[in-house]
């Protein structure tokens, strides 16, 4: 039975879905204003997972993931670069595709844009308004139209789903910025006036543009309907973006609960502080990826439980990237092996269902996959003492069988990597760094130049013709 954390309920519940075999499940996307970092890397290969062994217990999983392709960051950044959002948005979109791609995972079975439901986040918001949900204000200074607020109070009920917190307990200044306009300092915009320069779309109350939180609403509503089964995200948009969507949702739709649990993944922090774009102190996940494989990386993200902060530094990556090889080294020695024999020892033939048992435990005990990887390393060690040629044939298929389905399958590791270009051109600049370093016998640069290769999943050997390498 696969049991869950539910932060609305604060407590890990057994799962059981609206339809039978079936999941929706709906996970707040980027900010496309930017390349993806760590933090966003960290969320989305935990939710990843968490759909693959959905999926792998048997369930079919509509996974909608979003892109927010209208925001304050993006037109201030296409203002700098003097282009149109678009042009800002569609080449972060392919960026960070193409990140996750690498990264192994998994496209979603749909990815909406923002700005292709403006007409639906209208009619919620009109809706809102006409239930007394929600209100219109004077413009914004500098503002040609009003904007539209939701109204907290209307829905106090409803307030704390997520956090606990009390409408009471909320000062102006405090968490929320100060704005006169706002009956209540909690209120939260539904719809931003346009201004000079701006994109903007048309509205009952002027031309303007939706605020961050009515597009999600928007799009579960299109794509999940008024109920479904996971809602999920980064910690850090548990408040205000996801009490805001229980707030508005709910109440346009007259139904609860939107979502029957509630997912976030936790921090990845630098020296015990949030990563962030904000505080400035995050890791590109393409500049990570120049150092380490994707599949280490990938590795070392789901080497923790997806609730716990992970701290990211270069030592944790080290301990990751030497775990991963050791992981991996057996799974190859199983891939390669051309030869079987008459052995079908009994260890290790209890030893595969002990496995398969351990994982299935770790991954329903709230997705574990630190314990899932534990269990798959502890049947690796003892696979790795065997001579595997020596083994019958069918048992070399069953032992990598469980390589390949709770490894590759699950947990997305063990993918052989597509040489692209310029990593192509990065290999061979660094194997002439090193070969330089060999002619001025400096061998400590050499062996660092090696580590480096290995580091980034390249093996190197030296031969009267010269190094060769692959990738491993």
């Amino acid at each position: 039975m696969l049991r869950v954390y539910n932060t609305a309920t604060r407590k890990v519940e057994d799962f059981k879905s609206i339809e039978e075999n079936k999941v929706g499940m709906y996970v707040c996307g980027l900010t496309v204003y930017n390349d993806m970092h760590l933090g966003h890397a960290r969320t989305y290969i935990a939710f990843d997972v968490i759909r693959r062994w959905l999926e792998f217990s048997g369930y079919e999983v509509n996974f909608i993931q979003n892109h927010t392709d209208i925001d304050d960051k993006i037109i201030k950044k296409a203002n700098q670069e003097n282009v149109s959002f678009e042009d800002i948005t569609n080449k972060y979109i392919e960026r960070t595709q193409d990140d996750l791609e690498k990264l192994q995972v998994k496209t979603p079975t749909s990815m909406p844009k923002a700005t292709d439901y403006i007409v639906e986040m209208v009619s919620i918001i009109e809706d809102l308004i006409e239930k007394g949900n929600a209100y219109v204000t004077d413009p914004v200074e500098g503002a040609f139209a009003p904007d539209v607020y939701f109204d907290v109070i209307s829905a106090s009920d409803k307030f704390g789903t997520l956090t606990g917190q009390r409408l009471e307990d909320m000062r102006a200044g405090s968490r929320v910025a100060i704005d006169n306009r706002k009956k209540h300092p909690a209120d939260f915009v539904l719809w931003k006036g346009a201004k000079e320069g701006e994109p903007s779309w048309s509205s009952p109350w002027g031309k303007g543009r939706p605020g961050w939180h009515i597009e999600c609403s928007a799009m579960s509503l299109k794509y999940l309907g008024k109920q479904f089964d996971i809602h999920g995200g980064g910690i850090d948009l548990k408040f205000p973006h996801h009490e805001s969507e229980v707030l508005q949702t709910e109440c346009h739709t007259n139904h609860s609960p939107m979502a029957n649990y509630w997912i976030h993944s936790g921090h990845l922090t630098i020296n015990n502080e949030k990563m962030s774009k904000s505080l400035d102190n995050f890791f590109l996940v393409r500049d990570v990826m120049k150092e380490y494989s994707a599949p280490v990386l990938r590795f070392y993200l789901l080497n923790g439980h997806y609730r716990s902060p992970i701290d990211f530094s270069d030592s944790n990556l080290e301990e990751s990237l030497s775990a991963y090889k050791r992981l991996e080294g057996v799974y190859n020695r199983l891939e390669s092996v051309n030869k079987s024999g008459e052995q079908e020892p009994e260890e290790l033939v209890s030893a595969i269902s002990l496995c398969k048992s351990g994982f299935s435990e770790a991954m329903n005990d709230d997705f574990n996959t630190r314990e899932a990887l534990a269990v798959i390393f502890q049947f690796s060690r003892l696979v790795n003492s065997y001579e595997l040629e020596k083994l019958t044939i069918d048992l070399q298929r069953k032992i990598l069988d469980v390589f390949e389905k709770l490894g590759g399958v699950v947990l997305g590791l063990f993918t052989k990597t597509e040489i692209g270009s310029e990593f192509k051109v990065q290999i061979e600049e660094l194997i002439s760094q090193r070969n330089i370093a060999r002619v001025a016998k400096d061998w400590e640069l050499s062996d660092s130049i090696r580590d480096k290769l290995m580091s980034l999943g390249v093996e190197i050997q030296d031969t009267s013709e010269g190094t060769s390498w692959k990738l491993i």
